[in-house]
């Protein structure tokens, strides 16, 4: 993955524009926001190396935002920093993924921007919450695991990428379970292509720029894999309970590393309490149920209102969804890797909520599959609308982008908790179902 000084200074104002932008009234809500109510009183327990009292999760989220605390104290800047730097981390993420996935800059940095419009990273960044966290280290996973599949690459250079790859799965898993699907779905395409190049199908007379090719991934042993995407990720994983070994009575012995983990399944088996804005994986990819994170009335007759919205931009969710279909059908009829890649993460992040066993689910969940609807829109506007080499984006993709800016700034009040008039949140209830 080499990347021009150019690519480099992009990224750096990105971030720094993203940052700047995601604490922009950070200190509201000033209350704890939904989920924090969890993670902040665990956060500050790490830091008073006290016995942990939120054992659903591993820990490396809920010790990224104890740094938060410990720089800017017990406070909403304090609760909710760490998720602006990883939010900020996950738009460059994407921007550095499109531009490996496409080798295009220019396209690379429209999909950043319709990320940062999306809705879904804005608000996500600005919550405490595990989510941010492990979609920004699934993100640059994704960075390394796509890099993977230039031509050319060296045993030497696949070992490294498989390597990074690795980690980032391992800090992904740390932060909240659900990234051990995409891990092991990475562990079994692995086995398939290794399997396709055993059994020399048809394949065999792929194209550089199919999704499987006889030489994918064939500089790289199974010794190296099973390093690279087991013991690397497996070893990361245990790595970030060491923490626990400075709290009192939390590790006693080299088996109490593994019984956190029962205890961790057992607390998810008991987290059954019905909740108001609970929602179904049916549900996410139209908007029909998304979820308030906060919703506090101020003033003498409780006039304003200060409200988060979690709601997906709907011009990119829902053209997003047909997006992806195109890249199903693409990647079905000429076997691009490009159009496979998107299809294979935003179907894992997705439907794996099919056959996961919650018994209740929320909104949030499709937070890494949305983020995949950028990728699929810049592929679909490419392949339909601007099927040339040139670097310049059609003039149709830059006004769907300046679209999708505009419905960003219309729902933006409610985004960002600012203060409104208390019925005025219904000017931005498209459906009774949002309410």
């Amino acid at each position: 993955m080499r990347l021009t000084p150019r690519v480099l200074k992009v990224c750096f104002i990105l971030y720094a524009v993203c940052q700047t932008f995601l604490l922009i009234n950070i200190q509201f809500p000033k209350t704890h926001n939904f989920d924090e109510f969890h993670y902040i009183p665990s956060a500050k327990q790490f830091l008073a190396l006290s016995p942990n009292q939120n054992w659903e999760h591993p820990p490396l989220g809920k010790l990224l935002m104890a740094i938060g605390v410990s720089l800017w104290g017990d406070r909403p800047i304090g609760w909710r920093f760490m998720n602006t730097v990883f939010g900020s981390l996950t738009l460059v993420g994407m921007y550095l993924l499109a531009f490996i996935l496409f080798e295009n800059e220019t396209l690379a940095l429209w999909v950043a921007l319709l990320t940062l419009f999306n809705q879904l990273l804005y608000v996500q960044s600005r919550i405490g919450m595990l989510d941010t966290f492990m979609v920004a280290f699934l993100i640059w996973g994704m960075i390394y695991f796509c890099s993977t599949w230039r031509l050319g690459l060296s045993s030497n250079e696949l070992k490294k990428y498989f390597k990074f790859m690795g980690i980032f799965f391992g800090l992904a898993m740390a932060c909240k379970w659900f990234a051990i699907v995409p891990w092991l779905a990475c562990l079994a395409l692995f086995s398939m292509v290794r399997l396709l190049q055993k059994w020399k199908t048809q394949f065999q007379k792929a194209t550089p720029d199919d999704w499987y090719r006889p030489d994918l991934w064939k500089n790289l042993l199974w010794k190296d894999f099973f390093i690279s995407l087991g013991v690397v990720p497996i070893g990361v994983y245990f790595l970030t309970f060491s923490p626990f070994l400075f709290v009192p009575g939390a590790i006693t012995s080299l088996l109490d590393p593994l019984l956190m983990q029962i205890r961790m399944w057992e607390g998810q088996l008991r987290v059954v309490t019905a909740h108001p804005y609970m929602s179904q994986w049916i549900d996410w990819p139209l908007i029909t149920r998304p979820i308030w994170y906060a919703f506090d009335r101020e003033g003498d007759q409780q006039e304003w209102v200060r409200g988060v919205l979690l709601v997906g931009n709907p011009l990119v969710m829902w053209t997003g969804l047909l997006a992806v279909f195109y890249c199903a059908w693409d990647w079905i009829q000429n076997r691009h890797y490009k159009a496979f890649f998107i299809v294979f993460f935003y179907f894992i992040f997705y439907f794996s909520w099919a056959v996961i066993p919650r018994k209740i689910s929320f909104y949030y969940y499709y937070y890494p599959a949305g983020l995949m609807l950028s990728l699929a829109l810049a592929y679909a506007f490419q392949e339909i609308f601007f099927t040339g080499k040139k670097k310049e984006l059609p003039k149709i993709q830059w006004t769907y982008l300046g679209v999708a800016a505009c419905l960003f700034i219309y729902f933006f009040p409610i985004l960002a908790a600012l203060k409104i008039p208390s019925d005025s949140f219904r000017n931005w209830m498209w459906f009774a179902s949002w309410i």
